[in-house]
């Protein structure tokens, strides 16, 4: 039967001092190793951590910069918002001369132009509410007789409404916005006609004038036009 190596095998075959020796310097061997293994291990960890601590520092430096950036913008930024709060400011002025110089233009065309009045027939009058729905308006618009006639008066009326968009003028067709359909546009009158109708204003517009445009076709031949400014039409706020 076939020996096995082993510890006892050893020690009956060399003795047991040889053989202990043996194993003492085995052991001391796979210590070493082993302390060798540690070392390198630690060491290899010590250089991850010093390259984590270094691109720690780069991204702490990364955020100061971004910080110093920051606060530079923001500081742009509260000049920039100074500086178009005196623009809005001086643009409100000027909005505020020019609609008291369009009136007094609309007064003085009343009186003079005879364009506000062809064959009797004069644009009389454009009122606006406000509905509760935000940017919801109601409009109402009069045409009149001024001269008594046995016949009717027909034509085609046309609205604009015209205001500005980020700083920048835009027309709008106020009957479209009214969802008042084209065979609509058409009156037939005797006396007076009446328009209206509700709409709502287009996002971001900041209304500014309502131009009226009615077109004689039978009874009467001619065009009249007719300007209202839509802060002395808005009976709501002119009321409080």
């Amino acid at each position: 039967m076939k020996k096995f190596l082993n510890i006892t095998y050893l020690q009956q075959r060399f003795g047991r001092l040889p053989v202990a020796l043996a194993v003492i310097a085995l052991l001391c061997l796979l210590s070493i190793s082993a302390y060798q293994v540690g070392v390198w291990h630690a060491h290899h960890l010590k250089q991850q951590v010093a390259e984590q601590q270094q691109q720690l520092q780069r991204l702490y430096q990364q955020l100061d910069r971004f910080e110093y950036q920051r606060n530079v913008l923001e500081v742009e930024l509260d000049i920039e918002k100074s500086s178009n709060q005196g623009l809005q400011s001086q643009l409100s002025e000027l909005q505020e001369e020019n609609y008291n110089l369009r009136e007094n233009v609309a007064f003085y065309q009343k009186i003079m132009a005879p364009e506000l009045q062809q064959s009797g027939v004069v644009i009389e009058s454009l009122a606006l509410d406000k509905n509760p729905a935000e940017r919801h308006y109601h409009f109402s618009l009069a045409l009149l007789q001024v001269e008594q006639r046995r016949q009717f008066v027909e034509g085609e009326i046309a609205i604009q409404l015209i205001g500005r968009v980020d700083g920048k003028e835009k027309r709008y067709d106020l009957l479209k916005l009214a969802n008042i359909a084209t065979s609509e546009h058409n009156f037939v009158m005797r006396y007076f006609s009446l328009y209206e109708g509700d709409f709502f204003l287009p996002k971001g517009l900041v209304p500014e004038r309502i131009e009226v445009t009615a077109t004689l076709t039978k009874g009467g031949d001619g065009r009249l036009q007719r300007t209202f400014f839509w802060r002395e039409s808005l009976r709501s706020e002119s009321n409080t």
